[in-house]
């Protein structure tokens, strides 16, 4: 069946592998650049700073994709890319380090809305989320390569290779977007209503805030559970959720097709809630880890494709775009929350999964409710 979908969209997820390479190979080795230059108190501001730089472009990037051309947006983050990589070998002061860092976040504010359009473009309704599940597998994983791939990279070229070997992968990434044909309707109306918003797809966007929260405070903590528990791996946890995540998200992705984006919700959140009750109650580590993977594996292609079947080709850049700030303050509200537990009650892992608990549980009930509507 996957060999069905368009050969535009296996090309721009090709590309998008490629940009999420570019980004994350940097990702282990920036701690270590930054204790260089005397800024080891500002660790962990590395992520935070380029959430936000991405936060604060999704708008933007929505209007782009709408206006200008899904094309527009992904070769615009892409070209941060490419700044970003050339620009960090001359950050010889923590603030100049910030500010390419800041730079570099706008890469991921633009070109993932234009991905996610073009994608519902090319691919109709009955198979969006199916399309949806594919691309977050070469996405993911160019993520997860990106991990082992700096480190191998900075062993063999050193520092000045890897910031190199960063811009080339995007710049390989732009000559893909670069042949892509250009989705956008080329009518009147795409000029009409051209807010930084879309009102109608808030449903989807509240969705995404409420599983996000639980996320970002799982990013958050992990490391230092998984260690508080005996590990020796602070990154076993996340390994396996992502690996789960990942080994669903195409059936998960067809099951939306089938039944629904609410219902994929339902159940990715029911998976989620499940997980959440093993770890507040210190049972079933691993197993907790996959049933947390699989729940995001139908949650993800489930909300960009309910994004994209609400909205018109006119108007899809911006609701994506307020699915992605959705996902970004969600992550930010429960980093920040779960922090706030650990700092004010010592030990009390388990507040914080009581925390990502009523949240899932929110968003669970939520779904429901929405599946009841739809016809």
């Amino acid at each position: 069946m996957g060999k069905e979908l368009p050969h535009n969209f296996w090309l721009m997820s090709t590309g998008s592998l490629l940009f999420f390479l570019s980004f994350n190979i940097l990702l282990p080795e920036l701690p270590e650049i930054l204790r260089k230059m005397g800024g080891e108190e500002y660790l962990g501001f590395i992520l935070p700073a380029f959430a936000f730089s991405a936060l604060l472009a999704r708008p933007f990037s929505g209007w782009v994709t709408d206006v200008l051309g899904r094309r527009y947006a992904m070769i615009g983050g892409a070209l941060f890319c490419v700044a970003a990589g050339l620009l960090y070998p001359w950050a010889n002061a923590v603030w100049l380090f910030f500010l390419i860092r800041f730079l570099h976040g706008f890469s991921t504010g633009f070109s993932p809305t234009g991905f996610t359009a073009f994608t519902t473009d090319v691919v109709g309704e009955d198979r969006r989320g199916e399309a949806l599940g594919w691309h977050g597998i070469f996405s993911n994983s160019g993520t997860a390569a990106g991990y082992a791939l700096g480190a191998w990279l900075v062993l063999w070229w050193g520092q000045s290779g890897l910031f190199l070997s960063s811009s080339v992968l995007a710049v390989m990434a732009i000559l893909i977007f670069s042949i892509l044909p250009e989705t956008k309707p080329h009518d009147k109306r795409t000029l009409q209503n051209t807010g930084f918003f879309y009102w109608k797809a808030w449903p989807t966007a509240l969705l995404m805030l409420l599983v996000c929260i639980p996320l970002g405070s799982l990013l958050t903590i992990m490391p230092d559970y998984t260690t508080h528990l005996g590990y020796n791996n602070k990154g076993i946890f996340l390994t396996v959720y992502i690996a789960s995540s990942l080994l669903v998200r195409v059936f998960s992705g067809k099951l939306s097709d089938r039944m629904g984006r609410a219902a994929g919700i339902g159940i990715g959140t029911a998976f989620q809630v499940c997980a959440l009750l093993l770890l507040f109650y210190q049972k079933a580590f691993f197993p907790a880890a996959v049933l947390y993977g699989i729940g995001q594996g139908f949650n993800a292609p489930s909300l960009f494709a309910w994004a994209g079947d609400v909205s018109t080709p006119q108007t899809r850049g911006r609701a994506l775009s307020m699915l992605f700030m959705a996902l970004e303050t969600g992550i930010i509200v429960g980093g920040i929350g779960s922090g706030f537990i650990l700092n004010h009650f010592k030990n009390s892992y388990n507040l914080v999964f009581g925390f990502c608990g009523i949240a899932s549980i929110l968003a669970l009930a939520f779904a429901v409710s929405q599946h009841k509507k739809s016809p």
